[in-house]
């Protein structure tokens, strides 16, 4: 099978060379004429683009004949765009000018029809953080950053977007997430493992907000993250990140299970640079954790390379790799509320956890002709899972998956009002594993996609994609995935969007095959399970006041979700979990999020979302879904250099979780009620000094039973740009 998916890769290269056009520029302040670095241009329809170098200048090579529309975006510009012509072997001189702006521009968006568009094109929700909001916030792990997205949870490693997913022992999310278009769910459990993904390489992280299974398959039935990583320019960059921090020990006598403070730490380094046609991008790191509670020690290692090659004018060729290995403790339930902070009393204190995840892939993009365009990427995803007690590995509990994946995408503006976008994918997930047996699950696809300009301002979207699913022991699933949406911009301020899609997501072979004992919980297989899926439709308006009092943008969505089949852990009377197709689930909500600079020196942003996730088969609230998600922040700039931040996140008390007595007061929940402060100070553009604190009221809570969340910490991190 690794042989077959290896050779069609070759087997699908084209080897074509047509003549060359590019695009050579120039971006400088409207107001004083200085070069703007770090501009981000890209030439819509196409996945094209380039980022400007210190002297505000960039190139665009193999650049398609006729008329292209670029767009250029910064924090703290407004966007701006302009019109060329290209013709046969022209290489086009533009000048750019961008003028600052309070309220950030509108964005440009990659990932929602895998080509680059205008946020206000796309017929769906789409919220985009940047580098500069990870950088902001000290993030060192993606979970932590999408906790500040509206309408986003994070539970254990389930990502749940706008009430989809919930809560499931690590396996199955409903959150397909990847990276430059590289799928990162594992092989055996289909879950996120965040701590591979390189944080200092990413240049921005887009979530679609609703099913995007007609382009991204199984796994999308809740949403997309979507992680773009950095574009080397031809200076070097060289940076370098340290952070020591605590974990302030608890308000109760009880809960100290330690005199000392917990330490957590890290180092991180990043390299890139262009060469001419090769560009080179490196980083690696290593972290520490103490933790807040016993028994939850951490260590983790990590390295991404990136090397692209522009093989010639119309070709370029991308490699990556990352790696990331995981030495951590096995703290699964309190032993008690008294005694949260302990792990259960039957836990043996010598068993440790090792894994490791593997991710390599090849991207070979190559113009075809003025109007169409090609990309193939095949990747593979490995995963390794083992423990050790008293230093010895236990057989018992050994996972090794492999998740081999091609895709070959085609990209074809048709005419000035029609843009086609079509594909074939494939994915095998080999598992050699104590816990799930050696199994083997295959899915291959086709999909397609058109975009219709009507009139000016009004777009039309409409596609599907087919899969078939099917493992060893099962008959195979054929799934039809369709999508329709419209994007209508009213005014350069006013733009609609409405959509309905379908989503799917096939069994993970954990779900279907796991046999194990997880702490107090027994884990049967349930080989018969069949795909879940949902019928997703919103309705969303988005409005920019650019006048008095002040800049302010109002987004507000509708948004429906049906979902049928729905996977979860059924805990049986005979005490056993088994995985079964139980549920059958609405989840009907709106959200609205405002942003606006009351000064220039002083922003507020604040996302509320209110949801009903009903389970239709019982007529209770779905568990591990809240109600309420209300995220708040405010910035303050009061002199050059120095930065305060504010943020408050309020989710009510989940009504229902899962009926676990055979673990002490597991029933203990309360609503969530977290601020975080921090303080930077930028010297001179190089070097930045940060105090932050998180959970800094210590409020006491649990997102998953028995469970304690993360206690305040205090940290201080240095960067250095060199």
């Amino acid at each position: 099978m690794r042989t077959i998916l290896f050779v069609a890769v070759y087997v699908l290269f084209p080897i074509v060379l047509l003549a060359e056009g590019g695009i050579a520029g120039l971006v400088t302040d409207r107001m004083s004429g200085d070069p703007i670095a770090g501009v981000t241009i890209r030439i819509d329809g196409t996945r094209l683009g380039a980022v400007t170098g210190k002297d505000g200048r960039f190139r665009i090579r193999r650049v398609p004949e006729g008329t292209l529309v670029l767009h250029a975006s910064r924090v703290g510009y407004a966007n701006e765009k302009v019109t060329v012509v290209i013709r046969a072997n022209d290489v086009k001189d533009v000048v750019l000018t961008m003028i600052e702006s309070a309220v950030q521009g509108r964005d440009v968006v990659v990932s929602a029809s895998k080509r680059v568009q205008a946020v206000q094109d796309v017929p769906i929700s789409v919220a985009v953080m940047k580098s500069e909001d990870l950088q902001s916030r000290a993030i060192t792990r993606l979970d932590d950053a999408l906790a500040y997205v509206s309408g986003i949870t994070v539970t254990g490693d389930q990502v749940n977007i706008r009430g989809s997913s919930g809560f499931a022992l690590g396996v199955g999310s409903r959150t397909a997430v990847v990276m430059d278009g590289f799928p990162l769910l594992s092989g055996d459990n289909g879950d996120i493992k965040f701590d591979v993904l390189p944080v200092a390489d990413i240049e921005r992280v887009e979530i679609i907000k609703g099913a995007g299974s007609a382009l991204y398959g199984t796994g999308a039935l809740g949403g997309v993250v979507s992680i773009i990583t950095k574009t080397p320019a031809e200076q070097a960059d060289v940076s370098a990140r340290l952070y020591s921090g605590v974990w302030t020990l608890p308000r109760f006598d009880q809960w100290r299970y330690r005199e000392t403070l917990p330490l957590q730490t890290g180092a991180d380094v990043r390299y890139a640079q262009r060469f001419g046609d090769v560009t080179v991008s490196a980083s690696g790191g290593l972290r520490t954790d103490e933790s807040y509670r016993d028994f939850d020690a951490s260590m983790r290692g990590f390295g991404f390379a990136k090397v692209g090659w522009a093989v010639n004018d119309r070709r370029t060729l991308t490699a990556q790799a990352l790696y990331a290995a995981d030495d951590r403790e096995n703290y699964v339930f309190w032993r008690s509320f008294e005694r949260a902070t302990l792990t259960a009393a039957d836990q043996d204190p010598s068993e440790r956890l090792f894994s490791g995840k593997l991710s390599a892939g090849l991207e070979w993009s190559e113009i075809l002709s003025g109007a169409t365009s090609i990309v193939v990427r095949p990747s593979l995803y490995r995963t390794n899972y083992f423990n050790t007690i008293g230093g010895v590995e236990q057989d018992s509990n050994t996972s090794v998956a492999w998740a081999y994946g091609l895709e070959a995408q085609a990209t074809s503006r048709l005419s000035d009002d029609v843009v086609i976008t079509a594909g074939l994918n494939g994915r095998v997930n080999d598992v050699v594993s104590d816990v799930y047996g050696n199994q083997i699950q295959t899915l291959f696809a086709a999909y397609g996609q058109a975009e219709w300009t009507v009139q000016p301002g009004m777009i039309v979207t409409a596609g599907a994609r087919i899969d078939r699913e099917e493992t060893i022991t099962v008959d195979p699933n054929l799934v039809v995935s369709p999508k329709v949406g419209l994007s209508w911009a009213l005014a350069d301020a006013t733009s609609l969007r409405a959509s309905l899609g379908r989503g799917f997501r096939a069994p993970t072979i954990a779900e279907r095959y796991a046999t194990i004992q997880y702490s107090a919980i027994r884990v049967v297989p349930a080989e018969r399970l069949l795909p879940e899926f949902s019928w997703s439709a919103e309705l969303g308006i988005n409005q920019r006041f650019a006048g008095a009092p002040f800049p302010m943008e109002l987004d507000v969505a509708v948004f429906n979700n049906e979902l049928y089949d729905m996977i979860e852990p059924a805990f049986l009377p005979s005490g056993v979990v088994q995985f079964q197709n139980i549920t059958r689930a609405r989840v009907l909500g709106a959200e609205f999020t405002v942003r606006a600079m009351v000064a220039s020196w002083a922003g507020v942003e604040t996302g509320l979302t209110l949801m009903n996730p009903q389970d239709v088969t019982s007529g209770q609230t779905l568990k591990y879904r809240n109600n309420v998600i209300w995220y708040s922040r405010g910035s303050v700039r009061p002199f050059d250099g120095i930065e305060f931040q504010a943020e408050h996140r309020f989710l009510n008390r989940t009504e229902q979780i899962d009926a676990l007595a055979v673990v002490p007061d597991y029933d203990v929940r309360v609503p969530i009620h977290i601020v975080d402060m921090r303080l930077l100070w930028t010297v001179a553009n190089k070097t930045r000094v940060m105090l932050q604190a998180r959970n800094l009221l210590d409020y006491y809570y649990t997102t998953i039973m028995a469970n304690l969340g993360p206690t305040r910490s205090v940290q201080v991190q240095v960067e250095w740009a060199l």
